[in-house]
């Protein structure tokens, strides 16, 4: 594995349990290339990616009507 930058400690009451994650060697590229750019780790750019993911997903159960 290829570690894109030195990115620092974790941040406080941020988990150090890692996960696993199957991605398609397009997607890890994909997911390198993006975290370059932003000069951050891929481990870093991953978690942006799930928390991004999450809000959107809350966003949108709660915009869905309830009977």
């Amino acid at each position: 594995m290829k570690n894109v930058s030195n990115a620092g400690r974790t941040a406080k009451g941020v988990t150090t349990k890692p996960l696993g994650v199957r991605l398609t060697p397009d997607e890890v590229d994909e997911v390198e290339n993006y975290a370059k750019e932003h000069e951050r780790s891929r481990a870093w750019f991953l978690r942006f990616l799930i928390l991004r993911g999450l809000a959107d997903y809350k966003r949108e159960l709660a915009s869905k009507p309830t009977h």
